[in-house]
Parts: structure tokens; sequence; C-alpha cells
């Protein structure tokens, strides 16, 4: 099932897709970055997104020669998917980018300005530094997980549980959410649970330390993923990081768009270069 809206008649200049892990969505704007169509569509392979585009996209005004550009998961460690959506959009839709959700997210906060991302779901991984000249901290995605993303907490529940030897046949996904069930019970006040939360704060903030190292002048960070959408774990963390980094100024730098608007806006100065 979709979710289309059309917010006015005119003409569509840049349209920006953010395909996350359960939704697909497009959003479409005029020269002046007015929004005029926008949809919505659960998320399948990526194989399967051109056609969707296709459908959906070519019967918008101007729709087929806008400037697209495409965030999804995976642009950065599964290379082969940008050849691929190149190929499968050639003289369908003028595809003009394939980024990785990340730097949509980054563009969000940062404007295509220098700063730092750091991002808690699943996995936890940092980027510094500006669009072309991305710099990542952490993600390797260790055995045990990420330090202090869902997953690595996700495990030392199951731990605490008894039940860690169960880690190994779940998905990374499965094991991640174990995390949000130690977080409810930490705010509830459990002492086990709470330390592994401060642990994952602290181990958190030390990532984002590295990824500030060499830099001057106040440490403008943007925080996205699962784990940070929690508003207790994020304020814990905040302070985790200000005791890490002391002699630092730690300036939090909220999400000004949605992706798929940051998607658009690159797609547009992408094609005006």
């Amino acid at each position: 099932m979709s979710q289309a809206t059309k917010k006015s008649g005119k003409k569509i200049a840049a349209i920006g897709v953010d395909r996350g892990g359960t939704w697909t969505r497009v959003a479409a704007f005029d020269r002046g970055l007015r929004p005029v169509c926008a949809a919505r569509w659960p998320t399948r392979s990526v194989r399967f997104l051109p056609g969707e585009l296709v459908n959906r996209v070519s019967p918008w005004p101007g729709g087929p020669r806008a400037a697209l550009a495409i965030a999804t998961r995976g642009a950065i460690s599964r290379k082969w998917k940008k050849p691929f959506l190149f190929k499968a959009l050639k003289n369908r839709l003028n595809l003009v980018d394939v980024i990785s959700d990340a730097e949509a997210a980054h563009f969000a906060a940062f404007g295509g300005k220098d700063g730092i991302l750091l991002i808690a779901g699943t996995g936890a991984v940092a980027f510094s530094g500006s669009p072309g000249s991305f710099k990542m901290t952490g993600g390797a995605n260790p055995p045990a997980g990420d330090p202090g993303s869902g997953r690595w907490l996700g495990r030392q529940y199951l731990g605490m549980l008894g039940r860690l030897r169960e880690a190994a046949a779940m998905g990374h996904g499965r094991c991640a959410s174990f995390a949000a069930k130690l977080l409810r019970r930490a705010q509830h006040g459990d002492a086990a649970c709470s330390a592994m939360a401060a642990a994952a704060q602290h181990e958190l903030a030390a990532l984002l330390a590295a990824a500030a190292a060499g830099k001057r002048g106040p440490v403008r960070t943007a925080l996205a993923g699962g784990l940070l959408d929690n508003e207790h774990f994020r304020d814990g963390f905040m302070k985790a990081a200000r005791r890490t980094l002391p002699e630092r100024r730690l300036v939090f730098v909220e999400l000004a768009m949605p992706a798929e608007e940051a998607a658009a806006r690159i797609a547009l100065r992408r094609k005006n270069r």
C-alpha cells in the first residue's frame, strides 16, 4: 500500500528519495524548494525501487526530467547499488546521484557544511567533515557489535538474562531490539540495566571524541538512530559526552528537514553544478 499527496500544480525541479528500513519516502519540490508532491510506501528490496519510482514519479508534473537523488542504506558498503540504480533508471528518470542515508542526514543537519553526525541504531558510527570529504569513525560491526550500539546493548541484555548463546542465531536487527527492553527497565530503576545503558553512553561519547580529535573550535554534532531517539538515553549520552570532552564546547544540532528533502536539495545542487 502506498500513500501520495499533491500539494500544488507547480512544475517539479528536484526529487529526493529516502529509502529507509521500513518506509520509502519521496518528496518533490519546485525551483523555490516549495513542496509539490510526496509519496510513501513500505520498503522492499532495492531491486524493486526503479519500477516503484517510475510508476509514482512519471505522472507528476515535470517528474521524469526533474533532478533525482536517492538516499539509501548500503550505498557505501554495497557499492553495486549505485551503478545498478543508474542503469535501471537510465532514460526513464533523471537520476543525478545515489547517496547514503548518512549523507542525507548529515546534510539535513549541516546543510553541506562541516559537522559530525553520530548514528547509534543497530550499529554505531560517526561521520565527520562535509560531503565529498567524509571521515568515518567506528561502524566496523565486530562480532560483539559496535560498542554502544543497539546490537551491542542487546547482547549485554541477553547476557544478563543468561541467553547470550541465542544471539548468534539472531539477525543483527532482532538482537538490537533487545536494547529497547533494557532501556525500559533502566528507566524504571533497574540498577543493572541502568549500568549497561550508562556503559553504552560512555562508549558513544568515546566514539564522538575520536571523531572530533584534531578538530578545532566547537564540536558541532547531530544525533540520529533508534537509540538516540530515546529521550532518556539521549540525555544521558549528552552528559557523558560533556564529561568525556570537558575542554571542548559541544553544540548539538537538530536535523532541520527530513532525509527525502535533504536528498532533493542535494539533487538540485548536483544539477546546478
